[in-house]
């Protein structure tokens, strides 16, 4: 069974000899410092750069797949939106937001994900990336965090409450043109899509906005996806606990989750696949044996795809890593 067999399988809810062990890109980026320094350019906009960066991820870390982009401003960066594109060791971030009124963005801006900024450099890098042995995880940002990279969060986020059509409509806008690429990234070879939607979390949105503005574009994209024939991970930061039933609804192959979520209480309220959910900090500063001892309950508490809980600090050893994807490979032991 190669690694795209046994993460599609996986995905599928169907039998397989051992989870896979991945880390799809975007804000799970497992491009630290020791991966990405000796790259020439920055791997966050140049695409060959991009290419060198995942397929050392795979390589040195030994996550089973290739996962592109590095960041989560690639959706927001036609919106008109400043930004930082940071370097080998410091990911890009948004320094000023559009601060036009909503109806003039949707208005004025129209994506077209095979031209625009980044977007046709993520698609290049996929198809370099294609394979039939190592799975491709085209990662992009959910409909809510890039709606609050383009315009304030504050404000966007009080217009739940406020101006809750004008809200709906607008993340509606930037879910349909995330749609139309993540299209293109499965059809430039994407075997997976893994949606990173942190600003999603109950714990900001509580479970009545989740429902209202969030779990609709979910539905949306996976349905979608789903004509492919792909598969969709969906990755939600921060405790779930008031969501959780909501996650049920949307559809998704696999949910992903963070480290303050109890994977046994999770696998007891779900029908889908679970994915995580390794502690971070644990894998930046923790030792060894602490690591494959996490990783172990993990794997006992039923999780189906074992990864990093969230975004990993450029700072994480690739001895931390490999501890942890040694020990889902059967290559190291407590």
């Amino acid at each position: 069974m190669n690694q795209k067999d046994r993460l599609l399988k996986a995905l599928n809810g169907q039998k397989v000899d051992r989870p896979p062990v991945i880390c799809p890109g975007g804000m799970m980026n497992a491009a630290v410092t020791e991966v990405v320094e000796n790259i020439s350019k920055n791997h966050n906009v140049d695409v060959d750069s991009m290419v060198e960066a995942a397929k050392k991820v795979y390589e040195i870390t030994g996550f089973e797949n290739y996962g592109v982009p590095f960041c989560m401003t690639v959706e927001a960066e036609p919106l008109g939106v400043e930004l930082d594109f940071g370097s080998k060791i410091v990911e890009p971030r948004v320094t000023e937001y559009n601060k036009n009124q909503l109806e003039y963005i949707m208005k004025n801006y129209k994506v077209n994900p095979l031209k625009d900024k980044r977007m046709p450099a993520v698609i290049e890098a996929v198809k370099r990336l294609k394979n039939d042995d190592i799975p491709v995880t085209g990662s992009i940002t959910g409909a809510i965090s890039t709606a609050t990279s383009v315009v304030d969060p504050l404000g966007l986020i009080k217009m739940f409450r406020k101006s809750p059509k004008e809200a709906y409509e607008f993340i509606d806008y930037v879910n349909d043109y995330t749609i139309e690429y993540a299209v293109e990234l499965v059809k430039a070879g994407a075997d997976v899509i893994a949606v990173a939607d942190p600003t999603a979390t109950g714990e900001i949105l509580g479970k009545r906005n989740f429902d209202k503005f969030a779990s609709p574009m979910y539905k949306k994209l996976i349905k979608e996806m789903h004509k492919f024939n792909v598969p969709v991970i969906i990755h939600i930061c921060g405790n779930t606990k008031n969501i959780i039933e909501s996650l049920n609804e949307i559809g998704a192959d696999a949910v992903s989750f963070d480290s303050i979520v109890n994977m046994r209480l999770a696998k007891s309220k779900l029908k889908t696949r679970l994915m995580g959910n390794i502690n971070t900090q644990l894998l930046h500063t923790g030792t060894k044996k602490k690591i494959i001892s996490i990783t172990k309950n993990c794997i006992d508490s039923g999780v189906d795809i074992v990864s990093p809980a969230c975004g990993l600090s450029m700072a994480t050893p690739i001895e931390n890593l490999k501890a942890m994807t040694d020990f889902v490979k059967g290559k190291e032991s407590l």
